[in-house]
């Protein structure tokens, strides 16, 4: 079982992504004789090529920095700035009111709220977020694809963990032309899921390794 978190970014329920998570169904590696629009794969027969087009691409992404809008369960919308730096490392820094501040330094992803001025950890290879911070991305060997949707304008990838050891999907949703990862969803078994929306993205910039240095002055808890 996964790790049940309290991370923010990681639980919340939308409606896009709780009804891609329950039409998925497991590729077989077999095209159907029909493809339809609502079927999970709406091209069967390139889902090993499409899967590695999205890998290349996500691979070719050292790091990137901008903003992101979070949708969480109840409906409300916090924003906020986003740096990325594979493999590993992610800071993802709210604007308020929300006091939440979330670093990954590569191996333990840490929850801070900086209003209670309280610290929560969990291995980042207990959460989704781990399977694109990797260095090198292979969605079809690291995951159990679910879903792959080629619509007008975006790709929609559901995954789940292949191993059994985290509950829920993970769906990622690209730029049709760019294969640039516009949105992310994961989603519990429960059918809540958190939404997280990327812009004003620049990538392949240095950033300052600071950013992915959480200073732990008290007040720790590990989950």
């Amino acid at each position: 079982m996964m790790k049940k978190l309290i991370v923010p970014i990681l639980l919340a329920t939308t409606a896009v992504g709780t009804a891609i998570a329950q039409t998925s169904k497991p590729y077989s590696g077999k095209a159907s004789a029909k493809t339809q629009y609502n079927a999970p794969f709406t091209d069967v027969a390139n889902v090993r090529t499409d899967l590695a087009r999205i890998d290349a691409t996500m691979n070719a992404t050292t790091t990137f920095q901008g903003d992101f809008t979070q949708v969480a369960p109840d409906g409300s919308v916090s924003s906020g700035k986003i740096w990325l730096q594979r493999p590993g490392k992610v800071r993802f820094e709210y604007n308020e009111p929300n006091p939440m501040l979330i670093v990954s330094d590569g191996v333990t992803l840490v929850q801070n709220d900086r209003q209670l001025e309280t610290f929560d950890r969990v291995p980042l290879s207990a959460t989704p977020l781990n399977y694109f911070l990797k260095e090198n991305i292979n969605l079809a060997e690291d995951t159990e694809v679910t879903s792959l949707k080629k619509l007008p304008g975006q790709w929609i990838v559901t995954a789940r963990d292949g191993s059994g050891q985290q509950d829920g999907t993970m769906t990622l949703v690209f730029d049709g032309e760019t294969l640039a990862m516009k949105t992310w969803i994961i989603t519990d078994d429960f059918g809540g899921a958190t939404r997280v929306q990327l812009s004003n993205l620049q990538y392949n910039g240095r950033i300052d390794p600071r950013k992915f240095i959480m200073r732990d002055d008290g007040n720790r808890r590990d989950r």
